[in-house]
């Protein structure tokens, strides 16, 4: 049977949470050092403590002392695969020690009333129901044809309706309009909500727009677990991913799943094959450090961040449609007793479809018991997988060899019976006139990524198990093998990422490329959707502040680096008008290189990997 969701904490005065962790007592940071942080340096806990109690004195002056809340989510890091929840594949994550905190105190009046100490963000009081009403009743006559009037589709279609596009109260509200489209008629208690100081970075790869997802359902969760219904952690962690829909990118669960359920100092591998969302806690190697470093070039999502975002979720949907119908006429063709004489399968698909199939299909063609596996067994893209799909490596390669590399927008509605814009509409319009959507190219990335996430999985369960047992020790030659296995499959996962899958750009690669002749350096890749923000560094665990210097030095101390960017920036500037999102978005974005580069060991870091989100104790 499924857990049950459950927070136990109890609402305690905002000053006599501060005042205990402002006491500095061993029990508080024992509590933070090892159930939170993973990390036991006095000065670094101290630091901790003096920002959780600000939140709750910035809470107290702001609301008063009634009994509330004080909660923390952190960022989440993809150091290892990507994209893999969108498709039903299990997907490994983790969390980092910086971190959102918040103080929640519950109101009668259904008004979240949202504070930040960040002074970028203004406090703004917000009515729960109204802007539901906004959203439930946007006109759906002329989708009705199409679509059903449901989460997805309304989402999709009316994004963060009525608000501005890119505003980070819209991940506030995104629970508080998940849990109500199930339910309209519930009666929502609002929050007072005081965001304090903030540790985890606001930039691609990291999350940390999730991470609000997760500290709004919390403060939603704690002011009414009286009447909210009782939730499995499963059913929490896909409320939580389908929520995050409302602010305009259609992910997957995977990082509000991460962010929920990590425990502290562990690699979560999230099993979105299996219909519960399971997850296993994976021991992260000893003797690795990971140092996440800021690229400086931003994704800006109210331009084309959520285009190219939406764009790879059209690969996949569009590639997971095209497999079945496949898998489909390949099945009637041997129920039929077309499957025979050499070369048939190719034959097949090209008749079919029209496209030239790549390359030879000795097993495919040749093992009928193989396609009745990959017909039970098939789901999406995330079911490349010898395990799920029940057949070898080999087999699922000659099957993507049956995709087409790229089709386009008029040759796919030829295939599903639509026109041209509807399938622009439904999968995401290409960017250029000769640009379509990525097939066999993507299908492959998430076949590799699958390899990878075994033999991680492999790797970290069997070095644990002999360190326990006292066969080996962390300091042995035979050890460190396993750090530089893993150090080149994350190496190889970048590749993918780049080639195959289209997410790296020219700054991400500079900085890598530049990584990889550093002190200590194990493997390295983008974080997060790409395209800009984070790249995650392994390093030895004695050389990672000799990385973090040697980056400052020969990446962040070379601002020819970052003159591409800026001319990118001051072109976006010079051919838009003043006032439109694209101007103000590039200066928004020029500010920030700017004072990036005026602050620049802020833009780079080592991280521990901390519990996931959770309410503060006061021991």
């Amino acid at each position: 049977m499924s857990e049950l969701f459950a927070i136990p904490t109890q609402p305690r005065p905002p000053s006599e949470i501060a005042r205990a962790l402002e006491s500095g007592s061993p029990a508080m940071d024992d509590y933070l050092g090892l159930r939170i942080y993973a990390n036991s340096d006095p000065d670094y806990l101290a630091r901790q403590r003096k920002r959780l109690a600000q939140t709750a004195k910035l809470h107290s002056e702001r609301v008063g002392d009634k009994p509330g809340f004080l909660i923390r989510a952190p960022g989440r890091l993809n150091a290892f695969l990507e994209y893999l929840d969108m498709c039903a594949g299990d997907h490994m994550s983790t969390t980092i020690d910086g971190d959102i905190p918040v103080a929640v105190t519950p109101r009668e009046d259904g008004i979240l009333s949202v504070a930040n100490a960040n002074p970028l963000f203004p406090a703004t009081e917000i009515a729960i129901k109204a802007e539901f009403e906004t959203f439930a009743s946007a006109p759906w006559g002329e989708h009705a044809a199409e679509h059903e009037d449901n989460w997805d589709n309304r989402s999709l279609i009316y994004p963060h309706c009525g608000r501005p596009q890119g505003n980070w109260l819209n991940y506030v509200l995104s629970p508080y309009m998940r849990t109500l489209w199930d339910d309209p008629s519930f009666e929502m208690r609002g929050a007072d909500i005081t965001f304090g100081p903030a540790t985890a970075p606001f930039r691609a790869g990291t999350s940390s727009s999730s991470a609000i997802v997760v500290l709004s359902f919390l403060a939603m969760y704690l002011c009414n677990r009286d009447k909210l219904p009782k939730w499995t952690i499963q059913e929490v962690c896909k409320l939580l991913g389908e929520a995050e829909w409302y602010v305009g990118t259609h992910g997957g669960a995977n990082d509000q799943m991460t962010i929920l359920r990590n425990p502290v100092n562990s690699v979560v591998y999230n099993r979105h094959s299996k219909p519960d969302l399971d997850a296993t806690p994976l021991p992260f190697l000893k003797g690795i450090h990971v140092v996440l470093a800021n690229s400086l070039w931003e994704v800006n999502k109210t331009l084309g961040g959520n285009q190219s975002f939406n764009m790879r979720k059209g690969w996949m949907q569009m590639g997971d449609e095209l497999a079945k119908l496949v898998i489909k006429t390949v099945r009637d063709a041997q129920k039929g007793g077309a499957a025979s004489g050499a070369g048939w399968l190719s034959r097949l698909i090209t008749d079919k479809f029209g496209w030239k199939v790549g390359g030879e299909l000795p097993l495919l063609e040749n093992n009928p018991g193989l396609w009745e596996k990959i017909e039970a067994n098939y789901c999406k893209f995330g079911s490349l997988h010898r395990d799920i799909l029940g057949i070898s490596d080999d087999a699922i390669r000659e099957f993507l060899l049956l995709l087409p590399v790229k089709i386009t927008p008029k040759e796919a509605g030829e295939i599903f019976g639509k026109d041209a814009e509807t399938i622009e509409r439904i999968y995401t319009r290409p960017r250029r006139e000769i640009g379509g959507y990525h097939i066999r190219t993507t299908a492959r990335f998430f076949h590799k990524e699958n390899i990878i996430g075994s033999e991680l999985e492999r790797i970290f369960l069997e070095a644990e198990k002999r360190v326990t047992s006292g066969e080996l020790s962390p300091d042995s030659a035979e050890y460190d093998s396993y750090r530089v296995k893993v150090g080149r499959m994350v190496d190889e996962l970048q590749d993918i990422l780049a080639i195959d899958f289209r997410v790296s750009n020219p700054q991400l690669d500079l900085l890598l490329t530049i990584a990889r002749r550093g002190p200590g350096y194990l493997g390295g890749k983008l974080t997060g959707a790409g395209k800009g923000g984070c790249v995650s560094l392994l390093v030895r665990e004695s050389e990672s502040a000799a990385m973090c210097e040697y980056l400052d030095r020969e990446y962040y101390g070379k601002p020819e680096y970052f003159e591409f960017y800026r001319q990118v920036l001051e072109d976006e500037r010079r051919f838009n008008d003043p006032g439109t999102i694209e101007y103000e978005s590039a200066e928004e974005r020029l500010g920030i290189l700017n004072a990036a580069l005026a602050s620049i060991k802020d833009q780079r870091r080592v991280i521990t990997f901390s519990r996931g989100a959770c309410a503060i104790e006061t021991p």
